[in-house]
């Protein structure tokens, strides 16, 4: 009996071993994400953010895509951390269920920034988290662009603090911060703040103001100041809800 112990408890020792295995890679690729949030931050909008994005790509930890060719249209060039080989594994809803209640929700992380006729105009920051499914069940993100394309009629809380706009998808719960040149540097900021525990958190992170907490908090306050400040030169005139 005593040496059929080894080959009872193998299956055992191997499972936690590849358990703790995972936890240690996924905190190891929440770090990077922390790292390439600051990153993110501090890209210049020039042509100066091509060669150091290609740079970051290069490091230990991340993977680099290009967006082709970024002289017709729009195109992004992409860091996020390697972790995509991880959620392979928890793909499907019941193993994506059992590993958010073992602390590993499949989850992605971006840093992009947009190129268009051979000059960048905007760069992102995004984290995205799965449930068993190929898009994101909730994502989060911050542009800035020098310029918005959302208009006071649009987003009407611009007539308050120029430069700074929400949106959100209407195929998935997700969440979008806008910067401009006119944006305040708190606006600047806020957008960029990011709850980055969420990756590694036990507790389940679902709500917005968990993931962008500042952002968020001005978003609500947008809300109260349009309940009293009627929407005018839209053609309309209206309280926004």
């Amino acid at each position: 009996m005593p040496k059929l112990w080894p080959l009872l408890i193998s299956p055992l020792v191997i499972v936690l071993g590849f358990y703790f295995f995972l936890i240690g890679a996924n905190y190891y690729y929440a770090n990077r994400a922390a790292y390439l949030l600051e990153r993110i931050r501090a890209l210049q909008l020039d042509n100066s953010s091509i060669a150091e994005l290609r740079h970051l790509g290069l490091e230990r930890g991340f993977r680099y895509e290009e967006g082709g060719d970024c002289t017709s249209r729009p195109c992004i060039y992409m860091v996020k951390p390697n972790n995509q080989w991880m959620w392979f594994l928890f793909r499907s809803p019941s193993r994506a269920k059992v590993g958010e209640h073992l602390g590993l929700r499949p989850w992605v992380t971006a840093g992009d920034i947009e190129i268009e006729n051979g000059a960048v105009i905007g760069k992102v920051y995004g984290v995205g988290f799965y449930e068993g499914q190929i898009y994101p069940e909730i994502e989060a993100a911050a542009w800035e662009v020098q310029k918005l394309d959302i208009t006071p009629c649009m987003y009407f809380p611009l007539k308050r603090h120029p430069g700074y706009a929400f949106t959100n998808a209407d195929n998935i719960r997700s969440f979008t911060v806008w910067v401009s040149d006119l944006a305040s540097a708190e606006n600047r900021n806020d957008a960029f703040q990011f709850n980055l525990k969420c990756l590694t958190h036990w507790h389940r992170c679902n709500q917005f103001s968990e993931i962008m907490p500042m952002a968020w908090v001005d978003y609500e306050e947008d809300g109260k100041w349009s309940e009293t400040h009627p929407r005018t030169g839209c053609g309309i005139t209206l309280h926004t809800q």
